[in-house]
């Protein structure tokens, strides 16, 4: 992996970087900072921070055009732009001291020449010093300020000046006019600054544009000699100082050049729910601490964090887009044991909803990102497949022993694409929905997973081989249209199978006007899975089949909000799942009708009022969430059911040894497996393998077994008592650590 690959997927992300108005400021001051300290009236340390970036705070605020006006958002909420020349004054005017602090420290051997004691050489000159070299500055005036010294308020600037060089680390040569090269040959870098009309030795002419050295090198040019306004000068001055202390360390000034987008000073966020402050009035030429404060206190403090706002991944994490991009690529460096993984936990905890870049104004790609690093991590051998194997078996199976596809007739135009949650959920979601579609539109059907669980766990091999899956079927049925139920579904195929035509169930049922029964409740909220959004039109197709079942729909919008389940995340953190669980079951106070099974499991198990829109419409109830081993065989039961009455084919599924295994489970022991994803398969098996063997503990106080059962990714174990010709389970745990006997 490339360092560039995995920061493409975040590039545009602004996340922590200056606000639109320091964009804007000719001196790119961190007005963000400055307002939020002067909010608390924290007048020195404002000071020092205009001091540190433009030199002379009040020449500074004298001359300035003014610009971050124009880029302060206040304006996006009807507001005038914060004051923050008038805040700035006030800060000039309440700081005790505004000189600059001297510590004892060694003074640098290299020695600087600044030709020009206007705003330009000044400015260059007091920050060099501040970085700890000689410099001497000459002009062949009397005294210092060049063109300022006709600025009205030049009594006032002289007094900025002059608390400023209390350093003897600055030497002014006035009336010393330098009429040669070779006067500034002893020196190590020498600065032009001459002012307008005055090109010293012509060498401001073949100055470069970034890092304003002329072709004699070592000889930097800037300021009104290079045809800038006294702001812009200024502004250079900050500028060259840094050029040229990197030309010193480095021989190059290239490492001094940042480069500032002044595209960026219109780059602004949403402010929603932001209240209308009116600008704070003077009482007087200056504000007082008071009014400073107000104003100051208006900053909307612009920071884009839409997506750390609106995720509890991003939340909990707290890491900004661009350092999770850096750790993605980190961690594809590792060479245990010398380093190791620092973003695993994280890459795979998303559950890929996207809502992120949805909400982010430079549509930054987390959830590709995230895909992009497991698929990385797959194809290196080097990832946790504890966090996936479920969901990989249950592709398998779902595409598997309990895939199946069939037409009326050889070919057919349409062909039900039920997935797999949806039978596992309840046959009767795919029988009622396809006996709708075969009597309404001949339709064929196709039941296989999508995918989505490879694509998930990064393994594109298995995912290749389940999308050919797809495709011979789908060939074989004459090419049909696809009917999906499953939005998620609808988004896989459009990803991996592009050439095929995609509609949704909803859509159909609408347009033959189906209705239904909703009146047991008063009013309802309809929760659209987090995927629908790549299909708008199938939210209004619910709205309207949920308008015609004779109950209220609220104007609620989980507006692209993910229940919590999706991207293998229940795993890899339960209790962030837990907290996205929770959150989306309290987002509205009415009972939810949704159009996902997995929303409808997840909110059931937070005890949410939950109704699925085909049990509205085709007068069913689906009842609890079956457990995990009841989803495999609920798949199983809708093939039998569909093959026998359509095909008349009697369908008999294998078996195993360890199915006739009988086991007896307490509540408290069935929500520990939900919550790992431990079926009863698993428990049976385990079992079976240890009644077979006859290895396992024994404790003879209890009289209970514990058995083990490694496989290929996990470890079971399994507490249990005989009970008859059954087994009561009384514990059931598993683990990635593995132990092999004899080696």
């Amino acid at each position: 992996m490339l360092q560039s690959e995995a920061l493409k997927f975040t590039e545009g992300c602004f996340n922590g970087e200056p606000a639109s108005c320091t964009f804007a400021c000719p001196y790119h001051i961190d007005l963000r900072s400055f307002l939020k300290k002067a909010a608390r009236g924290r007048w020195d340390s404002c000071y020092k921070d205009l001091m540190n970036t433009v030199a002379f705070p009040y020449i500074a605020c004298s001359i300035c055009p003014k610009s971050c006006a124009d880029s302060c958002q206040r304006k996006l909420v009807g507001d005038e732009p914060i004051a923050i020349s008038d805040i700035e004054m006030a800060c000039i005017e309440y700081a005790k001291s505004h000189s600059p602090e001297v510590f004892s420290v060694s003074v640098k051997p290299q020695s600087i020449a600044v030709v020009g004691a206007g705003i330009c050489g000044l400015t260059a000159a007091f920050f060099l010093s501040q970085k700890q070299f000689n410099v001497v500055v000459y002009d062949k005036s009397d005294s210092v300020g060049g063109s300022l010294k006709n600025h009205p308020e030049f009594t006032k600037f002289a007094e900025d000046i002059s608390a400023k060089f209390i350093s003897d680390r600055v030497v002014f040569k006035l009336e010393h006019e330098v009429t040669a090269i070779s006067e500034l040959e002893s020196f190590d870098a020498v600065l032009i600054a001459t002012g307008a009309g005055a090109d010293l030795f012509d060498l401001a002419a073949s100055r470069d544009a970034k890092t304003f050295q002329t072709k004699e090198k070592g000889f930097f040019a800037c300021g009104k000699v290079c045809g800038c306004t006294d702001y812009e000068a200024l502004s250079e001055g900050i500028t060259v100082a840094n050029l040229i202390e990197a030309y010193i360390l480095s021989g190059s000034p290239d490492f001094g050049v940042k480069e500032w987008n002044t595209s960026n000073c219109t780059r602004f966020i949403k402010h929603t729910g932001a209240a209308s402050v009116p600008l704070t009035a003077k009482s007087g030429e200056v504000y007082t601490k008071d009014e400073a404060k107000a104003e100051a206190a208006r900053c909307l403090q612009c920071d884009c964090k839409a997506c750390l706002e609106i995720c509890e991944f991003m939340r909990k994490y707290k890491k900004k887009p661009t350092k999770l991009a850096t750790e993605v690529y980190m961690d594809s460096q590792v060479r245990p044991p010398i380093t190791t993984h620092s973003a695993t936990k994280a890459v795979y905890a998303c559950n890929l909803c996207g809502k992120c870049s949805d909400v982010c104004p430079e549509n930054t790609d987390l959830p590709g990102l995230f895909c992009f690093s497991r698929q990385s991590r797959v194809e290196r051998n080097d990832y946790p497949p504890a966090f996936h194997d479920f969901w990989v078996q249950s592709q398998k199976f779902f595409s598997g022993e309990a895939a199946y596809s069939f037409a009326p007739e050889e070919k057919c135009e349409y062909a039900f694409f039920p997935g797999c949650q949806l039978a596992a959920a309840d046959p009767a979601y795919v029988e009622k929905a396809y006996e709708f579609l075969h009597d309404n539109y001949g339709a064929g059907i196709i039941s296989s997973c999508c995918g989505a669980p490879s694509y998930w766990g990064g393994d594109k091999v298995l995912l290749d081989e389940n999308t050919e899956h797809i495709r011979a079927e789908w060939e074989k049925l004459g090419k049909p249209t696809l009917v999906t139920a499953c939005t998620s579904c609808t988004k896989m195929l459009k990803m991996v199978l592009p050439e095929i035509t995609v509609t949704s169930l909803y859509t159909l049922m609408d347009e033959k006007g189906l209705c239904g029964d909703l009146s047991e409740f008063k009013k309802i909220s309809v929760f659209d899975p987090c995927s629908v959004y790549v299909t708008p039109s199938v939210i209004n197709a619910v709205r309207n089949l949920a308008g015609r079942c004779g109950t209220e729909v609220s104007d609620y919008d989980s507006d692209g909000q993910c229940c919590g389940n999706g991207g293998h995340i229940k795993l890899a953190d339960f209790a962030l799942y837990k907290d996205i669980t929770r959150n989306r079951a309290a987002d509205s106070e009415h009972p939810y009708l949704v159009y996902c099974v997995n929303c409808r499991e997840v909110f059931k198990a937070q005890g949410k009022d939950t109704k699925h829109i085909l049990e509205a419409v085709f007068g069913f109830d689906a009842g609890n969430t079956p457990h995990l081993e009841e989803k495999k065989r609920n798949g199983i039961m809708a093939k039998v059911r569909l093959l026998d009455k359509y095909k008349n084919f009697k369908f008999v599924p294998s078996d195993k040894p360890w199915d006739d295994v009988k086991i007896n489970i307490s509540d408290d022991v069935r929500l520990k497996m939900e919550d790992k994803m431990i079926t009863d398969g698993n428990v049976r098996e385990t079992i079976w393998s240890c009644e077979e063997s006859g290895e396992g503990f024994y404790s003879p106080d209890t009289e209970t077994y514990l058995g083990c059962l490694v496989k290929p990714v996990l470890t079971y174990w399994v507490e249990y008592k005989k009970n008859g010709d059954a087994f009561d389970v009384s514990n059931v745990y598993c683990h990635r650590m593995h132990f092999r006997e004899k080696e």
